[in-house]
Formats: structure tokens, C-alpha cells, sequence
């Protein structure tokens, strides 16, 4: 798509297909990720409405909040550098052109891959400790396994998007493919 205008593709150009795809499933996850910190503004309604107004505390309430927005978190991340949103330090990339910005963008995959790499490593050996000891959660009863899979699935789909990146990236390198102007 590299030098092309986004109105000049037609149906049939078997490069949209995919990138529709992409944006359509993007969208619905940005969607879902929504209506999941719906649900947690919920939960904390009737949290807080319950133990004010009638004196319950909902046991877990709390616990099921922070293990939703763990799992909301770590998948939004994975979504968040795939298109490359997350907060960072750009001042060097923004002005930079040509083969340069591209080595400036294999760079930053090669970091997340092997970051996030590591982190999905630890989280691998964590998540069998506590398997092994068969801990669970104090108000819900739920085996820490899963909570903590937040982090093993998150981290491991940010090294696949990382890889994916670093792909596209390299061969864009290789290629020299003008840069790609950002649409808002």
C-alpha cells in the first residue's frame, strides 16, 4: 500500500481485504474493551451503592474489577502497539525519512520482541509456580492461574505483534517504501 491512496483501491485489489479485515476486528475489540470497562464502572456502582445505602459489602467485587481491567489492559496493549498508540518518546522518528525511519522502527520491534519475550518467559514460570501450589484468591475463589494468564496472554501477543512488526518493518527496510503519513 506504499505510495497508494486509499480511495484509488478498488474492490478487488486483494491488498484491502485483508487490511478491512484487520480494521473491522480492530474495531470490534476496541468495542468489547469498552463494554468491558462499562462493566467494571458497574460493578463499582453497585459496589459502592450497596455497602453506602445498605451497609453489604459484595464479597469479590473488588477482586473481579482489577482482574477485568488486568485481562482489559493487557489485551488493549496488544492492540495498542500493533498500531503503534502507546505512549512513547517520537521526536526522532517523526522528523526522520527514508531508510532511517525504518531502522529507527526495527529497532523498537526488536525491543518489544525481546522484552516481551522475556516477560512471557516469566510469566510462563510464574503461572506454573503458583499452579503447582494450587493457590486461589481470597474473596472470589478463583485459581490464581487465571488472573495472572492476563499477563502470560498479553505479553505473548505483544511479542507475536511485535514479530508481525518487525516483519513488516524489515521488509519495508529492505524495500524503502516512502514513509506512511499517519491518519488521524
Amino acid at each position: 500500500m506504499a505510495g497508494t491512496d486509499r480511495a484509488t483501491l478498488t474492490e478487488t485489489d486483494p491488498i484491502t481485504a485483508p487490511s478491512r479485515l484487520a480494521g473491522s476486528a480492530m474495531n470490534v475489540l476496541h468495542f468489547l474493551l469498552g463494554l468491558t470497562l462499562l462493566f467494571v464502572v458497574g460493578v463499582n456502582f453497585l459496589n459502592a451503592a450497596s455497602r453506602y445505602l445498605f451497609g453489604i459489602s459484595p464479597v469479590g467485587a473488588d477482586e473481579l474489577m482489577v482482574y477485568v481491567v488486568n485481562w482489559a489492559v493487557m489485551i488493549a496493549s496488544i492492540l495498542s502497539l500493533f498500531l503503534r498508540s502507546h505512549i512513547n518518546v517520537n521526536l526522532l522518528p517523526l522528523y526522520s525519512r527514508g531508510r532511517f525511519h525504518h531502522l529507527l522502527r526495527v529497532v523498537h520491534d526488536l525491543a518489544a520482541v525481546f522484552t516481551c519475550g522475556y516477560a512471557t518467559y516469566a510469566s510462563w514460570l510464574f503461572i506454573g509456580r503458583i499452579s503447582a501450589l494450587g493457590v486461589k484468591s481470597m474473596g472470589l475463589g478463583v485459581p490464581m492461574t487465571i488472573p495472572h494468564a492476563a499477563l502470560l496472554v498479553g505479553f505473548g501477543g505483544l511479542t507475536l505483534a511485535g514479530a508481525i512488526m518487525l516483519v513488516r518493518d524489515l521488509a519495508a527496510l529492505v524495500r524503502n517504501e516512502p514513509r506512511k503519513e499517519v491518519q488521524p
